[in-house]
């Protein structure tokens, strides 16, 4: 197996991961009234939840052995302290840019700089993701401004 390929494991749990945005966006924007609103918050605490454990990841791999110095044990951080930051907006408009900006630099990251010691495959399977994920932050952003 090459180090690129993802292990079938990874890739249903990952996208799994993904499936609470899809169905909450799009209940977001074919719900009404109180169904609608409630789907936006739920995808707003969801989304804080999983960039919360993307900094996780880091954490996690920055406490390997002769890892934890440097700049990657606060950079891991930093993810739920954005996530709860914009949770607490008021603005529901303004904490789904705000989510969605933490995503887009999540995803960055780890697409151009990698937590020490990750697998090929999992820079790749990251990449897919955050993109599947910034797709439904579009519609739901698509969808709150056309309300």
């Amino acid at each position: 197996m090459s180090t690129r390929t993802i292990p079938a494991t990874a890739k249903l749990l990952g996208y799994a991961g993904v499936l609470p945005f899809g169905a909450l966006a799009l209940l977001h924007v074919f719900g009404s009234g109180p169904v609608e609103a409630h789907a936006e918050r739920a995808f707003l605490l969801y989304g804080g939840i999983i960039l919360s454990f993307l900094g996780g990841i880091r954490w996690g791999v920055a406490t390997g052995k002769d890892r934890f110095r440097g700049i990657a044990p606060y950079l891991s951080v930093v993810p739920s302290l954005w996530a709860f930051f914009f949770l607490l907006w008021p603005d529901p408009r303004v904490a789904l840019w705000g989510l969605l900006a933490g995503f887009v630099v999540m995803g960055l990251a780890d697409r151009f700089q990698p937590a020490a010691g990750s697998a090929d495959w999992m820079i790749v399977l990251r990449s897919r993701l955050t993109s599947a994920v910034v797709a439904c932050f579009g519609v739901l952003i698509a969808s709150a401004y056309l309300v």
